[in-house]
C-alpha cells in the first residue's frame, strides 16, 4: 500500500512538475513588438517598404468561411543590407481582394544564438487592412551555425483563426 501511494505521489509530484515547465515556457507568446523595435536585444527598425533577398521559403496563411476563402496573407523571410549590415527580417503582405472585415494579420520573426534551443521572438506586428505590408524589425546575420531565424504569420478574424504557420529556420 505504501509503494502505491508512493508511486502515485511521485507520479502527481512529476505531472506538477512537467505542467510548471510547460506554462513556464510560454512567454514567447507574451511577446511584443516593442522587444524588438527602437533598436531593443540588437533588432534594427526597417521600413515596411525594404525588400531583400527571399531566405528559408514562404507561405500563406488562409481563413476559410466553409470553403470560401475570407482571408488570406503571405509571408516570408528576407535578408538583405540594412545600415551596411547583413540581416534578416520578416515580412507579410496581406491579399488586396481577399482580406475581409475584421481580419487581422500577425507576424513575427524568432532569432536563436543557441542553434534553435532557445530564441527571441520579435514581434507580433499586425495588419488590419488588406494589400498591406508590413516588416519585422531586422537583427544581423551571422556566419555562425549557432544563429537561425524564421519567420511565423497568422491570421484571425473574430472567428475563426488560422493556424500558425512559420519558415524553417535559416
Amino acid at each position: 500500500m505504501r509503494s502505491t501511494r508512493r508511486i502515485l505521489s511521485v507520479g502527481a509530484a512529476a505531472l506538477m512538475l512537467t505542467a510548471g515547465l510547460v506554462a513556464g515556457t510560454s512567454s514567447a507568446a507574451q511577446a511584443a513588438a516593442s522587444d524588438c523595435t527602437g533598436g531593443a536585444n540588437g533588432f534594427t527598425d526597417i521600413p515596411d517598404s525594404l525588400s531583400g533577398r527571399g531566405v528559408a521559403g514562404a507561405g500563406a496563411v488562409v481563413i476559410n468561411f466553409g470553403n470560401t476563402p475570407y482571408a488570406v496573407a503571405s509571408y516570408a523571410m528576407q535578408a538583405g543590407t540594412v545600415g551596411g549590415r547583413e540581416m534578416a527580417w520578416g515580412v507579410l503582405s496581406t491579399s488586396s481582394s481577399l482580406w475581409g472585415a475584421g481580419a487581422t494579420g500577425w507576424v513575427w520573426m524568432d532569432v536563436s544564438n543557441d542553434g534553435t534551443k532557445s530564441w527571441i521572438q520579435c514581434g507580433p506586428f499586425t495588419v488590419s487592412s488588406g494589400g498591406a505590408r508590413i516588416t519585422t524589425a531586422a537583427y544581423p546575420t551571422s556566419s555562425s551555425s549557432s544563429r537561425a531565424f524564421r519567420v511565423c504569420a497568422q491570421a484571425t478574424t473574430p472567428s475563426p483563426v488560422s493556424g500558425i504557420q512559420c519558415t524553417g529556420w535559416w
